[in-house]
């Protein structure tokens, strides 16, 4: 336990038999008063601060666990089978590193709301292709027709659980892609 400066004085002048007179009294009163005062407030800003600290660390937290956005594209003109994973190897945004261009996979790193986009041009074999949900759940199709610099866009908001993965893949082949900012794969954490 820590003595203040004015308690320590007041004991001193109690132990050494000093009395007060009036004035000085009133003067030592007012110094304990004011005291008070610096201890109350000094007691508000401790709590203060310690609800700042919390705040910083929850927004610390948010800042580097929770920034999950990626945009993708095709580096060559691309030729694909039936039920192949598109990948969109020329990587122009990868903020969490959740898309894998050797894999075509986005997979979320946390739950929550997502939104995900691809565009797709052909290049001029038509072609049927799904953005899918873990391998297996449609999330949305998309066809190009069999000319050339026809395309197809989607953009969807789903909600993802972490560890889902996301895919484009070609349905039926023979179908060709362009490449650059013909054909596009993006997606970002919402919330």
């Amino acid at each position: 336990m820590t003595v203040s400066p004015v308690r320590a004085f007041l004991v001193l002048l109690c132990v050494y038999g000093v009395r007060c007179t009036n004035p000085v009294r009133a003067e030592i009163d007012q110094l304990k008063l004011l005291y008070q005062q610096m201890d109350a407030k000094l007691q508000e800003v401790a709590a203060e601060n310690q609800r700042l600290k919390e705040t910083v660390t929850r927004a610390s937290h948010h800042a580097n666990y929770s920034t999950i956005a990626f945009t993708a594209r095709l580096s060559v003109d691309t030729e694909l089978a039936a039920i192949e994973t598109l990948k969109f190897d020329d990587l122009l945004l990868n903020l969490g590193s959740a898309y894998d261009p050797a894999t075509g996979l986005f997979t979320a790193r946390e739950s929550g709301v997502y939104q995900l986009a691809v565009s797709l041009m052909s290049g001029g074999k038509e072609g049927y292709f799904v953005m899918s949900r873990n391998g297996n759940d449609g999330l949305s199709y998309l066809y190009t027709h069999s000319g050339i610099w026809y395309s197809s866009s989607s953009v969807l908001v789903v909600q993802l659980n972490a560890g889902d993965t996301v895919q484009v893949k070609s349905l039926y082949s023979p179908a060709n892609l362009h490449q650059g900012k013909y054909s596009v794969f993006s997606g970002f954490l919402i919330k």
